[in-house]
């Protein structure tokens, strides 16, 4: 079975960035009440909300260019990561793109990419990335105000569809 994340490492900040937000394929609608699994809870801040697994403390560091991640992580592998970056508006889709390049290139990952509907974005993707030994699914949204959200999901012994399917704008 694939692991998730463990090419991550070797990727800069803005690879980082891009990597979940290239993550998605199909799925859910983004809206309406969002069905938390058992052993899991909502965690809302920096404008969105979403499930990840009850026990996960997040842990929040800045990665550099303006770029804040908030990460959950347990065991091995299995992570829940939002990143968040003000300020990039029309860049939206060239930064992703990019992101999808250095995935594909540098770490020979394959990456698929659908545009979803996101109830209160400009525009939203969602992806999956797999390579041999990983696999996971992002959601990326670009919000009104041009901040680039970017939530994704992957390991073993996590419901990646609930977290990923779970994403919802918060009103400001």
């Amino acid at each position: 079975m694939p692991r998730s994340f463990p090419f991550l490492a070797l990727l800069p900040a803005s690879a980082l960035l891009a990597t979940f937000a290239l993550l998605g394929c199909g799925g859910p609608s983004f809206e309406g009440e969002v069905d938390v699994p058992d052993g899991y809870a909502t965690y809302r801040g920096n404008g969105v909300s979403f499930v990840h697994p009850a026990g996960w403390k997040p842990a929040t560091r800045e990665l550099g260019k303006g770029i804040t991640e908030v990460r959950f992580q347990g065991e091995g592998d299995a992570a829940v990561s939002l990143t968040v970056q003000a300020g990039v508006g029309d860049r939206f889709d060239a930064q992703l793109e990019s992101e999808r390049e250095v995935l594909e290139t540098t770490a020979g990952a394959d990456v698929s990419q659908d545009e979803v509907d996101v109830p209160g974005a400009r525009k939203a993707y969602r992806s999956t990335i797999e390579s041999d030994s990983a696999k996971s699914q992002a959601v990326d949204v670009l919000t009104p105000d041009g901040r680039h959200l970017a939530l994704a999901a992957g390991g073993d012994d996590l419901d990646v569809d609930a977290v990923i399917g779970s994403l919802r704008l918060e009103e400001s």
